[in-house]
């Protein structure tokens, strides 16, 4: 048992120092975008990734805001005790939980779900038909080509993700909540959701988007580099990195809200 407790956490810091080196190698390629026909490339795979990272998942997005937004939260304010404010209870609540809890945690899963997945196995099946060596050959460096859009694209996806899942949750609630009371007006729901939100939540929200959707990119591409010899590598660097994914957000999650709640 001590031994694969030593094997395991010797695999730790070695997988740690890989990472660090990517985000490291990433930084540096940043400098290149200088150059115009770099950056041509460059912006072509960037949008190509933002596309496919944030566009694509506005559907499914949609689809968990509106149940979430109407069914979860249109219930707690039919739940209200009489009396109770609408803005000192069910806008501070909607924006604990939705805002700064299951907005980001959700997000982040299809974030991981439907492009970080993709991704590994892109960079899986590069690497096992040597593509990377026939890049290089050509002068043309595959960091700067499949890392770099990445480490860009995933961070502002995560965070349109955010702020779209935000916003077809309180439009979601209001449309449920407005058919038992027609009297509700949106301006006076959607001010009190908003006078809840301060500059913390802003906060922790960018940072939740910046650093988690840089680790899930750089998650992405590191088992996906993993890929030996084998096809079946590329099932199980996927699975690896599906389930690394998702610990890592999580945890990093609730750091960042435990930090947030002791300001």
């Amino acid at each position: 048992m001590l031994g694969k407790l030593g094997i395991n956490t010797k695999r730790f810091f070695f997988s740690f120092s890989d990472m660090l080196g990517l985000l490291s190698l990433s930084l540096k390629q940043t400098l290149h975008i200088t150059d115009p026909a770099r950056r041509s490339i460059f912006f072509m795979m960037f949008k190509r990734q933002l596309f496919n990272t944030g566009v694509r998942a506005i559907g499914i997005n949609t689809l968990i805001a509106l149940i979430i937004g109407s069914l979860v939260m249109a219930r707690l304010y039919a739940y209200l005790p009489p009396g109770k404010s609408l803005a000192e209870f069910y806008a501070n609540f909607f924006v604990v939980v939705i805002i700064r809890e299951l907005g980001p945690l959700i997000s982040g899963i299809i974030l991981i779900a439907r492009s970080a997945t993709a991704i590994t196995a892109e960079i899986g099946h590069l690497k096992l038909y040597n593509e990377f060596e026939v890049l290089e050959a050509q002068k043309m460096n595959p960091i700067f080509i499949f890392l770099l859009p990445v480490f860009f694209a995933f961070p502002i996806s995560l965070l349109l993700m955010f702020i779209f899942f935000n916003a077809v949750s309180i439009l979601s609630a209001y449309l449920a909540i407005v058919i038992n009371e027609p009297n509700l007006e949106f301006s006076l729901f959607l001010s009190s959701i908003l006078a809840k939100v301060s500059l913390l939540e802003v906060i922790i929200t960018l940072a939740k988007a910046i650093m988690g959707g840089t680790l899930i990119g750089l998650l992405s591409i590191y088992y996906g580099a993993t890929v030996g010899n084998r096809f079946t590598d590329i099932s199980r660097a996927i699975s690896s990195s599906t389930t690394v994914q998702i610990v890592s957000f999580f945890l990093l999650n609730v750091i960042l809200s435990l930090l947030a709640y002791q300001i």
